[in-house]
């Protein structure tokens, strides 16, 4: 399998530098990674997978039918958590098949979300060539409550280029819009040890490898990519998961809420609340949202990414999202980073030993 990725993301940069475009038919190498919650036979109950087969007891290759076409996948499933997800497929194809994999309802597969700062430190790992920032309130709210309580209301940048980098600085630094900076992609030229490869890697863990030398890079892209979620995620269901301690005499609760801190006040909670509890893509909560006093509300609710229970309470400050015991930090992240692409960019998420 590595030898035919190598051999692709070589022949890609072959085609490019030759001739600045890709050979009819060979398309350049996708990635994903994959927060599951399931075992993977469940795979198979997936309205659009046809045919699984087994390479090695952690190595599968699945044939994949989908409105954009049919096409295979390989998935590494070695880390039970976090399934990688190959393929050398169009781009359309590959794109709906993960996401019917995610759409499936109490499916147990999620993305990733990367938050702005945690793409940051990815984009470290080489040479920026591109970065898109993405802010977009209307995708979510609707234009009565943004006229009343944003400024702003869509932002969207694509650039290209060895400024990338110098570009996004300026934009950090230029008060009318910093506080609408979220970044959603980043391609990134990685070199090491004489060897290099090309990557764009998307805030939901998906790469596109345009071109490179080494297919051992890209993987170790991929885990590195992986293991700074995986802390993170961590660290949300070490602390912030709601359980029983069991003691020598009874028991103690151990854990709390994870806390979101807003960087201007909410104006309107109740209506903010009625746009994110609705069970709808990006944030998939639904919940009974009742007020409790002057200004604030709670939330009873589910996540319906696996049916785990979640409690939310919010002022104009802050909102602080309850956990309880099984739960899935991930509620937590696509919670955290939606609320940066969609609300809030300079929203800060309080982890206790993130």
């Amino acid at each position: 399998m590595l030898n035919l990725f190598g051999a692709r993301i070589q022949n890609t940069h072959t085609d490019l530098v030759e001739d600045t475009k890709l050979e009819f038919g060979r398309n350049m190498l996708k990635t994903a990674i994959i927060e599951s919650n399931i075992e993977f036979d469940r795979i198979e109950e997936n309205d659009s997978v046809r045919e699984v087969f087994e390479i090695e007891s952690d190595l599968k290759l699945v044939e994949v039918e989908n409105s954009k076409g049919d096409g295979w996948l390989f998935f590494d499933i070695h880390d039970k958590r976090f399934w990688i997800i190959f393929s050398v497929g169009k781009s359309k194809f590959f794109n709906a098949a993960i996401d019917d994999f995610y759409k499936t309802e109490g499916g147990g597969l999620d993305r990733l979300w990367i938050p702005t700062g945690q793409i940051e430190e990815i984009g470290a790992l080489g040479q920026y060539e591109g970065i898109k920032l993405s802010y977009g309130a209307t995708d979510v709210f609707p234009e009565e409550f943004i006229e009343d309580n944003l400024e702003f209301t869509d932002l969207n940048i694509n650039s290209s280029g060895k400024s990338a980098s110098h570009l996004y600085n300026i934009l950090k630094n230029t008060d009318e819009v910093e506080d609408f900076l979220a970044l959603s992609r980043i391609k990134i030229n990685r070199q090491k040890d004489g060897e290099f490869v090309r990557e764009s890697i998307t805030n939901e863990g998906a790469f596109t490898t345009r071109n490179g030398s080494d297919i051992g890079l890209h993987i170790s892209t991929v885990e590195n990519v992986k293991q700074k979620y995986e802390k993170l995620l961590n660290a949300v269901e070490d602390n912030h998961v709601i359980r029983a301690e069991e003691k020598e005499h009874g028991a103690r609760s151990r854990g709390g809420p994870v806390v979101i801190n807003f960087s201007r006040p909410v104006p309107d909670i109740e209506k903010f609340l009625d746009n994110v509890i609705n069970a709808k893509d990006p944030f998939r909560l639904w919940g009974h949202i009742r007020k409790t006093g002057d200004k604030g509300y709670k939330v009873d609710g589910v996540d319906a990414h696996n049916g785990d229970k979640i409690a939310i309470e919010m002022s104009p400050d802050w909102l602080r999202l309850y956990l309880y015991d099984g739960a899935c930090g991930n509620t937590a992240l696509r919670l955290f980073t939606n609320i940066q692409q969609y609300y809030d960019t300079e929203a800060e998420l309080i982890i206790n030993n993130a």
